[in-house]
C-alpha cells in the first residue's frame, strides 16, 4: 500500500516566503517542510494543499470562498495528515466563538467541521494538528484575542477528536529578536528556506515521538 503524507494548510505550508529584496512572500522555498518530512519519513508520494491566505473559516475576509471549510472534503487520502493553519485566522479577526460550536460561525466552530471532515475521510490515517508557529506580531487583534487564545481553541478541538496535537510555538524562532528574524523568517511571519529546515526537523522529531509511543 502506497503510503501517502498530506500537507494542509496555508502559505507556510506552501512554503511561500519573503525572500531578501522582496516587499512580499511571493518565493517559495524548496525544499519546503512538507518535501523534508516526506523524505524524512521515507514516504511514497507528497499531497501539499497549502495555499496562500488560507484560513480554517469562511468568516475570514481574505479568499473566505478558499476557507479549509470548503475545501476540506475535496482533499485526498492519506497516511498521516500534516494539519497547519490558524495564524490567518488570527491574522484577519476570525471571531474566536465558544467551544461548543461545531460549524463554521466562528474559528472553534470551522475547526470542529474541519477535523469533523478529515477524521471522516482518513478512518486510518494519523492527523496532526499543528499550533501556529511563533511569529511577530501575537498579541490581541481586533476580537481582541491572542495568537495562543486559538492555539488554545485547535487544542481543545484536537482532544475532542482524540487526534496528537504538535505545538508549533515551540518551534526554536523567535521572529522579536532582530539576528533570528533575519536568519529564519524576515517578514516575521514566513519562514524562509533555513526556517523551513529548522521546522521541518521539528516536525520529524515531533512525529516520531508519537509514532513511537504507539
Amino acid at each position: 500500500m502506497e503510503n501517502i503524507i498530506i500537507c494542509i494548510g496555508d502559505s507556510i505550508t506552501r512554503g511561500t516566503y519573503t525572500a531578501f529584496g522582496e516587499s512580499a512572500p511571493l518565493s517559495v522555498a524548496h525544499p519546503n517542510f512538507s518535501e523534508l518530512l516526506k523524505e524524512k519519513l521515507s514516504f511514497d508520494r507528497l499531497l501539499n494543499y497549502g495555499s496562500n491566505g488560507i484560513s480554517y473559516s469562511s468568516l475570514s475576509p481574505v479568499l473566505s470562498e478558499d476557507a479549509l471549510t470548503k475545501k476540506c472534503a475535496g482533499f485526498e487520502s492519506g497516511s498521516i495528515i500534516v494539519l497547519a493553519a490558524g495564524t490567518n485566522d488570527y491574522g484577519t479577526d476570525v471571531p474566536l466563538g465558544k467551544p461548543t460550536d461545531e460549524t463554521d460561525i466562528s474559528f472553534y466552530g470551522a475547526v470542529d467541521e474541519v477535523l469533523h471532515c478529515l477524521t471522516e475521510k482518513n478512518p486510518n490515517g494519523t492527523i496532526f494538528v499543528v499550533l501556529p508557529i511563533p511569529r511577530k506580531q501575537s498579541g490581541p487583534n481586533k476580537q481582541g484575542h491572542t495568537l495562543d487564545d486559538y492555539r488554545k481553541a485547535l487544542s481543545q478541538k484536537a482532544a475532542k477528536y482524540g487526534l496528537p496535537v504538535i505545538d508549533g510555538s515551540r518551534l526554536d524562532i523567535d521572529p522579536s529578536v532582530p539576528e533570528q528574524l533575519k536568519k529564519y523568517m524576515p517578514d516575521g511571519t514566513h519562514p524562509n528556506e533555513t526556517g523551513h529546515q529548522m521546522y521541518a526537523e521539528f516536525l520529524y522529531s515531533e512525529i516520531e515521538k508519537h509514532i513511537k509511543s504507539l
